[in-house]
């Protein structure tokens, strides 16, 4: 289904496009994930994030260390332990390592929901700015390159155009914005 539904759109694209360069009407396209990627506030979102992240597994990989120092002790010393001693430090052991996995998914889950937040936030700006953009130059249709569209004329990619204003317009509130809220 999924086969079919590629080449439909690409005919969907090309017959607006014959459609649209017939009535010399202003066709424009933008490259939607290259844009994303080389905006300023992109680039700083990941930035942060990847900072984050780092913080966070140096956390795991320290209470991952005890935990092992922790274990190994264990190890060394149960031989000699009583029965109902060892079965504690055992049971505390296994509450231990399921706490540390049960962190790791919450920090997961947290950057995961984050990550999709600035996602979100900069795609709605980018929007924004393509519609800006497009009344502004009077483009009766702008289309994104990776949606099925198979070959353009080169000259009339606006991507670059695309990144500037978001920039000029937006520049790293995103992140920015993204950074304050989570230090509050």
């Amino acid at each position: 289904m999924k086969h079919l539904k590629l080449p439909f759109l690409a005919l969907v694209a090309t017959s607006l496009i014959a459609a649209t360069a017939a009535a010399n009407d202003k066709v424009g396209y933008v490259d939607m994930a290259r844009a994303f990627n080389e905006l300023e506030d992109s680039k700083q979102a990941k930035d942060q994030l990847k900072k984050d992240f780092d913080v966070k597994q140096k956390q795991l990989d320290e209470a991952q260390n005890k935990l092992k120092a922790k274990k190994d002790e264990f190890d060394a010393k149960s031989a000699m332990m009583k029965p109902e001693v060892k079965q504690q430090k055992q049971d505390e052991l296994q509450k231990d390592f399921a706490q540390l996995q049960q962190t790791y998914m919450q920090l997961q889950q947290d950057l995961s929901k984050r990550e999709g937040a600035l996602v979100q936030e900069i795609t709605r700006k980018l929007r924004k700015v393509v519609e800006k953009l497009g009344d502004r130059e009077s483009y009766s249709m702008i289309l994104d390159i990776g949606d099925g569209v198979l070959y353009y004329k080169r000259h009339l990619d606006i991507t670059d155009q695309v990144i500037r204003e978001y920039n000029k317009d937006y520049g790293t509130s995103t992140a920015k914005e993204a950074n304050a809220a989570n230090k509050k």
